[in-house]
């Protein structure tokens, strides 16, 4: 592969930042042309060649004007965002070669991450507890096996993908629908900043670019890209993490899901994909025996030892008593000895503050 030289990078960065010019066009245009710098030397024959609405051609126009591209470069260089293009040697190979590939990619932090072992988890943007609890057991142990997380750092799975990685002291990357400046939905600035400081952010849209509707089903494709397969934690019949399932399909990836209850609508997603061949996911290992060529230090070690180990008795006794389905402190009281049920309320408080359970409503508890 022949990368490009800065200008070439310039070029394409002054054309992508068109709003309305288009990655697809774009694409389309230097196939023909074979450089950027000869697609903006031909402008005027490509506009009336390729129909280019006039607003939009006016603003190529202005982009590729010597003294504002300088300035526009320039405004990009002082920003702290740093920005890829598909032809650079840095950017990621297996992103490089799927259908409909993006051109630029802006990012925040550790551009490493973008060279690991990663697995995309999406679901349900309101799970149910049971998905929510899946979603950080599973995540924490593929975490503790080396894979990098991937999400798209909406609500729901998502940001339980996210926190659960970042929890176990893993890696995450989180993939944006829209400008890599853009804290959306806005409950996540903490979540956000925090992916920022210790995993990465990325989005394939200038700075800028507001969070609309139909980006986040185009952010999908790179949520698969990234990774070696998609995990699904829930999802309706028609949701975005079928959307993202379905990229992972297109581009060869593998793609698992996690089997919920018959009678929850946010299970029908998963379970078709079961049905259609989706391997069906109860434990990391799942994955992992899929993937044994890369982990091959796997111990199938499941219950987290090194943050486990951490726990005083008392905290290791509740843990042990509690299930990932949930179980009312009555019965939880039940199961513990008379020195352990006085100590039982103090000991939930410190799980769920290190984030290894989670309260439910009616007074249930499950592990995480």
């Amino acid at each position: 592969m022949v990368m490009i030289d800065r200008e070439e990078r310039d070029w394409l960065y002054l054309l992508s930042i068109v709003p309305g010019l288009g990655r697809k066009r774009i694409r389309s245009i230097y196939e023909i042309y074979g450089s950027f710098a000869e697609v903006v030397s031909d402008w005027p024959t490509i506009e009336k060649q390729w129909r280019i609405p006039p607003k939009v051609s006016e603003q190529v126009r202005e982009h590729i004007k010597e003294e504002k591209g300088r300035i526009l470069v320039e405004q990009r260089n002082r920003s702290e965002v740093n920005y890829l293009c598909f032809l650079d040697e840095t950017f990621p190979d297996q992103l490089r070669h799927i259908p409909d590939a993006p051109l630029t990619l802006y990012s925040k932090g550790d551009l490493t991450l973008l060279h690991q072992p990663a697995i995309g988890v999406v679901g349900s943007r309101r799970p149910t507890p049971y998905g929510q609890a899946c979603c950080a057991h599973l995540v924490k142990e593929l975490s503790n096996q080396g894979l990098v997380i991937i999400s798209g750092l909406a609500q729901g799975i998502d940001g339980e993908a996210h926190r659960s990685a970042l929890q176990a002291e893993g890696k995450t990357v989180g993939v944006l629908g829209c400008g890599i400046d853009q804290i959306y939905p806005t409950g996540h600035r903490a979540l956000y900043r925090k992916i920022e400081s210790l995993g990465l952010l990325v989005s394939e849209y200038p700075p800028g670019t507001l969070p609309l509707p139909g980006l986040f089903p185009e952010r999908n494709r790179i949520i698969s890209g990234l990774s070696l397969g998609i995990l699904v934690v829930e999802g309706a019949e028609k949701s975005g993490s079928l959307v993202t399932a379905d990229c992972a399909l297109e581009q060869g990836r593998d793609v698992f899901a996690v089997p919920g209850s018959i009678f929850s609508s946010v299970s029908t997603g998963p379970h078709n994909l079961i049905k259609q061949g989706a391997k069906l996911v109860t434990s990391s290992m799942d994955v992992l025996e899929e993937w044994s060529h890369l982990f091959p230090s796997f111990t199938g070690n499941h219950l987290g030892s090194e943050v486990v180990k951490h726990l005083n008795e008392q905290e290791k006794a509740v843990l042990t008593a509690l299930s990932y389905e949930g179980i009312h402190v009555d019965e939880l009281t039940v199961q513990l000895s008379p020195d352990m049920q006085i100590v039982l309320h103090r000991s939930l408080l410190h799980l769920e503050a290190k984030g290894m359970i989670v309260s439910l409503p009616g007074g249930y508890f499950a592990r995480r």
